[in-house]
């Protein structure tokens, strides 16, 4: 930076919502398994955040608690005692419906009002980002882009994050019939239960394997696994891929999974045998749309 400051994150190590609002986590599905509702999470989890921010080169990233006590320090007091006495601010970033403080009460108008009436050696400067618009002049926000992901329209929820929506995680065993049954062995990962899923169904994906930094294709299926009756998860949200030109076993291994384009909803089939015609339609569609663009 210009005055030679080190950049910092600062954010808290639970969603407010989930001390203050009650937060559901968990999903509910009709008798036949066909449909699940994911109750509102996090788009970008902390340990995908942050990631994402060392990639960026940020020089800090402050995880502050945050519970009932905190819940109740008031604006004023959350700027003097958290941002200018523990992290020393001189210069604070935030957008213009930033909330903060007991019951929201601070705002950007209260960051700017506080600087000013502070002396010189412990004000801050203030700068406000205008959000950013999509072309329909909507503004761009984390309840926007939830929709997006609920309506399984994935492609527009990337042009909104400005990257692929990904999911990371460690391959954990699965039922165990992909390969032998199915003939179309997968690797399965277990989101958290904060995590807000996309609609349920099938996706042309990107794998990544964090060690190697190896990149493939991949059919990627996102739901409870509804077609089998014994499930081992006992129908949990989980994400399972197909990885096309790939033969290793990877169990235990980070992986990312970044959503390029939803296929079809996730169904419960009346057998094995045609969930395995559909997986060998769905392997074919997802190898055409990937022939059909220039993808990088």
């Amino acid at each position: 930076m210009k005055k030679g400051l080190k950049t910092a994150v600062f954010t808290f190590n639970t969603a407010p919502y989930e001390i203050v609002g009650g937060f559901r986590n968990k999903y509910y599905a009709d008798k036949q398994l066909q449909n699940a509702e994911q109750y509102t999470g996090q788009i970008t989890t902390n340990d995908e955040r942050n990631k994402m921010l060392e990639e960026a080169g940020i020089d800090y990233l402050i995880e502050y608690p945050f519970n009932k006590e905190v819940s109740h320090i008031g604006g004023e007091d959350f700027i003097m005692n958290i941002l200018i006495e523990k992290m020393h601010m001189k210069a604070i970033v935030a957008g213009p419906d930033c909330a903060f403080g007991h019951n929201k009460e601070g705002n950007a108008d209260l960051l700017k009002e506080v600087a000013k009436k502070l002396p010189e050696e412990s004000s801050y400067d203030v700068i406000i980002i205008e959000k950013l618009k999509d072309e329909n002049n909507r503004d761009i926000s984390s309840t926007f882009i939830r929709s997006e992901l609920d309506s399984g329209n994935i492609e527009k929820a990337n042009r909104l994050l400005g990257s692929n929506y990904s999911i990371h995680g460690r391959v954990v065993q699965g039922n165990m019939i992909g390969g032998k049954i199915l003939g179309f062995p997968t690797v399965n990962i277990i989101p958290p239960k904060n995590k807000h899923l996309p609609r349920f169904g099938v996706y042309a994906s990107k794998v990544r394997i964090i060690k190697t930094g190896e990149e493939y294709q991949g059919l990627t299926n996102v739901g409870i696994n509804p077609t089998v009756d014994n499930d081992k998860k006992k129908h949990c949200p989980r994400v399972e891929t197909y990885i096309y030109d790939f033969d290793r076993n990877i169990y235990g291994s980070d992986i990312e999974i970044s959503f390029i384009k939803f296929i079809r909803p996730e169904r419960k089939f009346s057998s094995l045998d045609d969930l395995k015609k559909q997986i060998s339609s769905d392997k074919e569609a997802v190898k055409t749309y990937f022939r059909s663009i220039e993808y990088v």
